[in-house]
This record gives C-alpha cells, structure tokens and sequence, in this order.
C-alpha cells in the first residue's frame, strides 16, 4: 500500500531530477490550518524537524491556526518534545462537555497555547534558523459590531460576498503577519492579491497571544483583543483568508516543502464552498507537497483523518475520540518513513504532477 503522495511542481520536478533533495534545497514549510487534520501530520513533523531539516540552513516556517501552532513547535531548541507536547495536548485536553461555551474553549486553548511555548517564547520567536511566521486576521468593522446578532450578520455579508468574488473579503479581514524582524519577507510584501496586509514584528511578548489569535475561530473561541506592539482587534484565526496559505511561493529559489493533509492547496477557509477556487498553478512551480493516501487514510481506525467534527461524531466519548486520533498519529510515522526512503534513493517517477492536485 502506498501511503504517501508527492505532487511537485514543474521546477521542484527538475530540481529533484537532477539533485535530489537535500535539506538545503528547503528554504520554506507552511502549516494549514485545519484544527485536528493537523495531527495527522505528526510523524512526518517529527521526522522533518527533529531529524532532517536540523542544519542551520535559514528557513521559513509559515502557519496558520494549527500550522502556526506546529510551526512555532518546529522552533523549539528540542523541536521533537514540542512537537509531542502539542499533540499530547491538542489530544488530551480538549474533553469538552457538551455544550460548552466559548469561555470555557478559549480557556482551554490559551493553556494550551501556555503549555505547548512553555518557556520557550523568546528561543520560538527568534530562533537562529528558523524563521516563524505567523498568520492572523484583524476584523474590519462589519465584523466586530459588539451585539452577537450584528456580527453573525456581519460575517454572514461575508461569506456571500466571498463567494462572488475573493477580493471582497478585505471590506471584513486584513491579514496580519508576524514575523521575526530578521526575517526575509520581501517575497510577501510584494502585493499579490487584493486583501490589505499588514506586516508586523514577532518577538517573545507577542508570540502566546498571535499564535491564541491565530487560531481563534469565530463564535469558537473568543477573539484575542489585543496583541503587543499592534493596534487593537479584534484578531480571529489567520486561515480565514489563508486556510491553506495559497501564497505565491515561486518567488522564492529555493524549494517548498509542504507536508498536508489533502493533495490541493485552498486558499480561504470561506472557499471550501467554491470549488473551483485553488491556488494558482504559477505560484507552486518550486513546490513539492506531501500528503497522505487514501488507502492510507482508509487503514486508520476511524477511516479518516482526526477533524473537528470528531468532537460531537463519538457523542462526546472522548476516551473513543483520543484513542482514534492517537492511533492516527502513530501511524503517520509511516508516512514519515516513506519520505526518509523517497530523500534516500529519490524516483522522480513517484511524482504527481501538482496540477492534479489542484483539481
């Protein structure tokens, strides 16, 4: 059974044709967001972070929600016990009782948030090599009217509205980006849609609550109010407008690496209802993705990945829920194991092309 894709764009192919693939080939990784899809993703983040790509090579770590969460785990001084704390957490303390209130989730992730940093705020924020980059959005005025109803309306104008056309969406959100002041984000800050963008410093004051902020779910989780050295919020979760981070990497020389969850790259969370709305084929020329199979994901206890709606799908027998999404993980070393193979003795001919999987 073949347990991992590889799609690769047009100059990733070539690169990996003549080369191969080496950890200094790699100059960025971005995380999805996708809340539990994330942990499906755990094996291969242990073996990426704490075996491979463990040169000092500078690199960026882009992620939203969760990617953002695996990213700044990926900066640890001793990434892999970050990586573990993350997932024992994202697991284990998430036992909600039905009904629960966004007081009570929002509690719960900021302890998470707390656990997974630790004291290690200073050391994720700014690391030697790793360069974090974390995606957040600020409401705009529709979408933080102080009445529940006027903002549920607020973010019901948006979703139709993003559904006519994508560029809208900047009359709701703007995108925020916190990165190391160091950080080579050129590539970023050359305009490449329509929604307003703000670029700011991240360093150890702000790390906890951009990375609360970046996963902050409206009508989830309360929205974080205030981030260090930004103007005042209302901050949501950065894969509201970069659900899969659909970024124009071919900007970059060197290559992307990818590892996902699904085998095509959305670009708003809004977008899963449009379709046809995909990453455009030019950006990901230098990318190689890596997601797992269906057959794959058919072996896994539950028949597919972990998601959010494992919450209410076992009743709220939470003892069932970790026990599947923990088997989950255990399995996705597999993956991690054919990648290991794959960089070992590379076969272009186990390449998709990635226009297929933006279909």
């Amino acid at each position: 059974m073949k347990k991992l894709l590889m799609y690769a764009g047009k100059r990733a192919r070539e690169h990996l044709a003549r080369e191969g693939l080496k950890p200094a080939d790699v100059q960025a990784v971005p995380g999805a967001a996708g809340g539990p899809k994330g942990l499906i993703l755990h094996g291969l983040d242990q073996f990426l972070f704490s075996d491979w790509l463990n040169d000092k090579v500078e690199r960026q770590l882009i992620g939203a929600s969760i990617g953002a969460w695996r990213m700044a785990a990926a900066c640890s001084p001793n990434p892999r016990a970050a990586i573990d704390r993350l997932a024992q957490q994202y697991c284990e303390a998430q036992c909600y009782r039905k009904g629960a209130t966004i007081d009570e989730i929002t509690a719960v992730c900021n302890a998470m948030i707390n656990t997974i940093v630790a004291d290690e705020s200073q050391a994720m924020a700014q690391h030697n090599s790793n360069r974090l980059i974390v995606w957040v959005n600020r409401g705009r005025p529709p979408v933080y009217a102080a009445g529940g109803r006027a903002k549920k309306r607020g973010f019901a104008a948006a979703v139709l509205a993003n559904t006519a056309s994508r560029g809208t969406l900047g009359r709701y959100l703007e995108r925020i980006v916190y990165s190391p002041a160091n950080a080579p984000v050129e590539w970023l800050q050359q305009p490449f849609d329509n929604l307003p963008t703000e670029f700011h410093p991240l360093d150890q004051h702000n790390l906890k609550p951009a990375l609360l902020a970046s996963g902050s779910i409206p009508f989830v989780l309360h929205p974080v109010a205030q981030i260090p050295g930004s103007p005042p919020g209302p901050y949501w979760d950065g894969g509201l407008t970069d659900y899969h981070l659909a970024l124009p990497y071919h900007r970059l020389k060197g290559l992307v690496l990818y590892p996902h969850f699904v085998p095509s790259i959305t670009p708003g969370w809004l977008d899963k209802w449009v379709k046809h709305r995909r990453a455009p084929e030019a950006w990901l020329s230098n990318m190689l993705l890596i997601c797992p199979s269906p057959e794959f994901i058919a072996s896994l206890p539950a028949k597919k990945i972990p998601d959010r709606s494992d919450f209410t799908r076992y009743n709220f027998d939470h003892e069932m829920r970790m026990s599947h999404w923990k088997a989950a993980m255990q399995a996705s070393h597999q993956l991690a194991e054919e990648l290991a193979a794959f960089i070992e003795r590379p076969d272009v001919s186990k390449l998709l092309p990635l226009g297929d999987a933006r279909r």
